[in-house]
């Protein structure tokens, strides 16, 4: 077993075993800025109505609604475009039209773009050897297949390199690994999906002109398509990652796919030879994959459509364009689709593949008017834009009240006794909401397993960012504002995030990961389970990202939102104990995916060993997988910690403002300063 497959073993060992901190081979160091708010020089594509562009409205009705009421598909945004018009956009709540997005492996593409311009700039061929372009970084007697990778086979995915995306976990040198790693099978043999190849593609461009990809791009790329708000990683060795990091907004994802669309002509100009894009969107070998049967230079191509190409990125991150209609439709997602295999490539495929558009404006009859009415309605319900309010956890529940059960075959309202008079009064729910949470406020407890973090699993690997784990939850409620507050202790510093009801104007907290800024927003939902408990359901959507984090918060017996007993809710009193459960949108199944595609489990599976195989027959492997599950969907329970966190406690806080992204002022300091 290589040394990288071991490494990546001995992680899922010790995220499964809830290990914390710096638990990776890579050193981290804090990369990802906070998302400009200035788009300065930034350039958009012009608007239009479907019709104008020849579209029917209805047809994106049925896309869009087939996309959001499809369980599976957990679309954040979509966004349709013909003749280089947007023609419709759909936003999911809590997310932002206008913020970037992760991209994960669609950013393939746009190293596939910086390619094209070393290549026609006179500076590669796709015919150079990986040998001879780092010749004093390799060793030409050690491999003799490696010797003959070409620029063409890692464009392609045939440079059969055992090294892959599970090397970058193991050590800092990723180009060291890969070009002295073994040879699965010799080059362009076989396809093999590897980000390993899309790294080395980036590490050619810094090899060659001595710049970092990223930078290389902004003049001949970012630059004309009028691209500001664009983040993308670096490895240890400061090279741009190339097959993952890339964070982009649709609309930029969009203007990469009509560059393409156009033959490498934008606004006018030609960005990119002609000749290269059409080598670039042209089957270049065969995938095997279903949806995806062919792949070119960092895309895949399709069968839906004459002509039809990707930029695909896992979990959803797409751009599907199809030339014969000069048309695309954009995708930022988080689901479990690997490959173009879940339930929303298969929709928009479906639905692209039986459209009919026309080459002039569409007659405005009182059945086009009627679709446009109908698709506007759907997306601002989708958006939720009728309802401005920001945190309001107590509203929406007038018209429930307490009831009690006396003993009697009727029920009948509960007594309020003050003194020795007794006044009849019924609390509607959203007073028992207000009791609630005026009885937790200033409360926390202490969780007895401190290995689970706020950030999802996949993120963590990803960022290479690890969580300091969770070991305190309390709550901060302002009856005057009605706002609401989860004080999250994570290794020694408090978040303070502010949250939000469901369907209210979007609220955005700053959360400050070691160094690293991620826009979140946290819906929460109160509401009892089937014992009468009181439950505090927190989804935290990480925006710029595609996975999201829900916790879900049990209260004990003594705190219903109902009466129930003897339960005296004028007046409750925080519970001893609380059940905390996690679980991650996508969840284990992607997981398991993404294992399976760097192969892990196959080699967990592999291990030689008399115990291991013995163990194996008893179930171990079973085990383990139950394991990884948990270790996604992870049960801690806390107890009431006894000193009061409220206003007057010294919180010890990260110094960035979870409401503002701006230094913290002195009077907000006194909520988070440590106890």
């Amino acid at each position: 077993m290589a040394k990288h497959e071991k490494d990546v073993i001995k992680l899922i060992m010790k995220l499964i075993g809830h290990k914390t901190g710096d638990i990776s081979n890579i050193e981290f160091s804090a990369q990802k800025p906070m998302f400009p708010i200035s788009s300065f020089g930034e350039s958009h594509l012009p608007k239009a109505t479907p019709e104008e562009m020849g579209v029917d409205s209805g047809f994106l009705y049925e896309l869009f609604s087939r996309l959001i009421n499809n369980n599976s598909c957990h679309l954040h945004k979509v966004m349709a475009v013909r003749n280089g018009h947007i023609i419709g956009e759909l936003v999911t709540e809590p997310f932002d039209m206008d913020m970037w997005h992760v991209t994960h492996s669609m950013c393939k593409s746009v190293t596939g773009m910086a390619i094209g311009f070393l290549i026609s700039e006179g500076m590669l061929s796709l015919d150079d050897k990986i040998s001879d372009i780092f010749s004093s970084k390799i060793n030409p007697l050690q491999h003799f297949f490696s010797n003959s990778i070409t620029v063409k086979h890692l464009l392609t995915m045939t440079s059969g390199v055992a090294f892959n995306e599970a090397g970058a976990i193991s050590a800092s040198d990723w180009r060291k690994l890969f070009l002295e790693a073994s040879q699965k099978y010799a080059p362009g043999a076989e396809f093999e999906y590897n980000s390993m190849n899309s790294y080395m593609l980036s590490a050619i461009v810094t090899e060659v002109t001595g710049e970092n990809m990223m930078d290389y791009l902004r003049p001949r790329l970012f630059e004309p398509l009028g691209i500001k708000r664009v983040f993308w990683e670096n490895c240890p060795q400061n090279i741009t990652k190339g097959g993952w990091g890339m964070f982009l907004r649709s609309e930029d994802m969009a203007k990469l796919g009509q560059l393409y669309l156009d033959k490498g002509c934008y606004d006018g100009k030609q960005i990119l030879p002609a000749e290269w894009v059409e080598e670039a969107i042209k089957t270049q070998v065969e995938t095997g994959k279903k949806g995806s049967p062919g792949y070119g230079f960092q895309l895949w191509t399709g069968v839906d459509r004459p002509g039809a190409f990707t930029f695909n990125g896992m979990l959803g991150q797409n751009v599907y364009a199809y030339p014969d209609i000069n048309m695309m439709i954009v995708t930022n997602a988080g689901n479990d689709d690997l490959f173009q295999g879940g339930s929303m490539s298969t929709i928009v495929r479906d639905e692209m593949a039986k459209i009919v558009v026309k080459n002039e404006v569409i007659e405005m009859t009182p059945e086009v008017v009627a679709n446009q009415k109908k698709l506007r309605e759907f997306i601002l319900k989708v958006r939720g834009s009728d309802n401005t309010e920001r945190v309001a956890l107590t509203g929406g529940w007038d018209q429930k009240s307490v009831v009690m059960n006396t003993g009697r075959p009727r029920k009948v309202r509960k007594q309020l006794y003050t003194g020795r008079n007794s006044l009849r009064k019924s609390l509607s729910g959203q007073e028992l909401k207000k009791n609630f949470l005026k009885a937790i406020n200033g409360v926390s407890y202490d969780m007895d397993d401190t290995g689970v973090g706020i950030m999802p699993l996949l993120m963590q690997v990803m960022h290479n960012n690890f969580t300091d784990g969770i070991s305190n939850i309390g709550f901060e409620y302002n009856e005057q504002k009605d706002s609401f507050y989860l004080i999250i202790k994570e290794g020694e510093l408090y978040h303070r995030i502010r949250c939000m009801k469901r369907g209210s104007r979007p609220y955005y907290n700053d959360l400050n990961e070691h160094g690293e800024t991620y826009k979140l927003s946290v819906i929460t939902d109160l509401s009892t389970d089937e014992y009468g408990r009181a439950v505090l359901r927190n989804e935290f959507y990480f925006v710029e990202d595609s996975t999201t984090k829900i916790m879900n918060i049990y209260f004990g017996k003594r705190m219903p939102l109902e009466h129930n007993g003897g339960y005296n809710p004028y007046n409750p009193e925080a519970p001893e104990n609380i059940g905390v459960r996690f679980d991650e949108i996508p969840g284990s199944s992607m997981l398991f995916g993404i294992l399976d595609q760097f192969g892990s489990l196959e080699q967990l599976k592999g291990i030689n060993g008399f115990v291991v195989n013995w163990l194996n027959d008893y179930g171990a492997m079973d085990a383990l997988t139950l394991a990884i599950r948990d270790t996604v969907r992870p049960k801690l329970h806390g107890t009431l910690h006894r000193e009061y966190m409220g206003k007057s406690e010294n919180l010890r806080y990260d110094g960035i403002s979870t409401e503002t992204g701006e230094n913290v002022s002195a009077d907000d300091e006194a909520i988070m300063e440590d106890d």
